[in-house]
């Protein structure tokens, strides 16, 4: 009787042993996912956090130069919205925006901006923006990005399901001109202007969202200018306008 009943206390206690080692394996085994779940979470957010931001840079900034049409620039008069002031040597001492013109141009710029940012949200764009990737839905515009490239790797590009980024222009368009005079073979300078934009757009995925500013600078004009730089300045001139703030509504 004392073997037997020896033996059910084993027993018992290999049975308690075993229950602690498939707790323990469970625990684990959750641990493990869990850990390898945050990894692959951290990695997808990552990887489509920075191909959304190329595609929105590439979409914006062709949206931005066929926006910026010859009809937009070819308005902008630079002896209109300059003030250039010259010593009795011919040279440029200053240069300065005459308010009036230059606000105006800022705010031609800003309407053309966001109605084609606007337009690009409805659907209303030409179909040449598009791609594999993005597309407009019926609740704005979209990028559609295969699993497969989380993995970064050629074989797997492709693959798999596609996630969803709904993408969004927010906030407001600022823009301001830059003007650059430098001087320019004999007795000559080159009077460059150029415009800075900055915008936002939201992205938003499945367990990600972000917010990304986007700054852009681009001529619009330039002529050539009789006189020269002085020294002082290094040969380059370099003048801001006021900035304009325009609200994507």
């Amino acid at each position: 009787m004392k073997y037997i009943f020896k033996t059910k206390n084993e027993r018992k206690y290999n049975n308690k042993i075993l229950g602690h080692i498939l707790i323990l394996t469970f625990i684990l085994i959750i641990i493990f996912t869990f850990f390898l779940l945050y990894n692959f979470n951290k990695k997808a957010n990552k990887t489509l956090e920075k191909m959304t931001t190329e595609e929105i840079k590439r979409v914006t900034y062709s949206l931005i130069t066929d926006s910026l049409t010859n009809e937009i620039v070819n308005k902008i008069s630079l002896n209109n919205i300059l003030i250039i002031n010259k010593n009795a040597n011919n040279e440029i001492l200053y240069v300065d925006f005459n308010l009036a013109p230059a606000y105006q141009v800022l705010e031609n710029i800003s309407n053309a901006l966001t109605k084609s940012f606007k337009n690009m949200e409805n659907g209303n764009i030409s179909f040449s923006y598009y791609n594999s990737k993005l597309s407009h839905k019926a609740n704005g515009l979209v990028l559609n990005i295969p699993i497969g490239n989380i993995f970064n790797s050629t074989y797997f590009y492709n693959m798999g399901p596609k996630i969803p980024v709904k993408v969004n222009f927010i906030g407001s368009i600022l823009t301001n001109l830059e003007t650059k005079v430098t001087n320019y073979g004999l007795n000559n300078a080159l009077v460059e202007v150029f415009v800075y934009l900055k915008l936002s757009t939201s992205t938003l995925a499945p367990f990600h969202y972000k917010k990304t500013d986007l700054e852009y600078k681009t001529m619009v004009a330039s002529m050539m200018l009789e006189g020269e730089v002085p020294s002082f300045y290094n040969g380059v001139i370099e003048k801001e306008s006021n900035i304009l703030s325009k609200k994507i509504e």
